[in-house]
């Protein structure tokens, strides 16, 4: 049973930080798309420079950030997924002996 959970883990770890590392180096295509459907979506189709230089950078900062909460949050979930394991393997085998 505790291996189950271990392998679970292991496997959110790993799809955590998968996902993080896709988004803040995929920051730059991301922001800049979603920039562009910005630009499409006001009323006459143009927009002042600096705002929508200023609305691309919002959006790529703000899968950088995203993408580097999920990566902390995977990499803290593998260390303690690997600390319990050997906790618990050890509690384990001291139990079977």
């Amino acid at each position: 049973m505790l291996n189950e959970h271990i392998k679970g883990l292991s496997i959110i770890s790993s799809l955590l930080a998968i996902a993080g590392l896709v988004l803040m180096f995929s920051s730059i295509s991301f922001g800049t798309s979603l920039g562009n459907s910005w630009l499409l979506n006001q009323e006459d189709g143009v927009a002042d420079t600096s705002q929508y230089n200023m609305i691309v950078e919002t959006y790529k900062n703000n899968f950088v950030i995203i993408g580097s909460i999920l990566f902390g949050a995977g990499l803290l979930t593998a260390i303690l997924t690997y600390f319990t394991s050997v906790l618990f393997v050890k509690k384990e085998n001291k139990n079977i002996i």
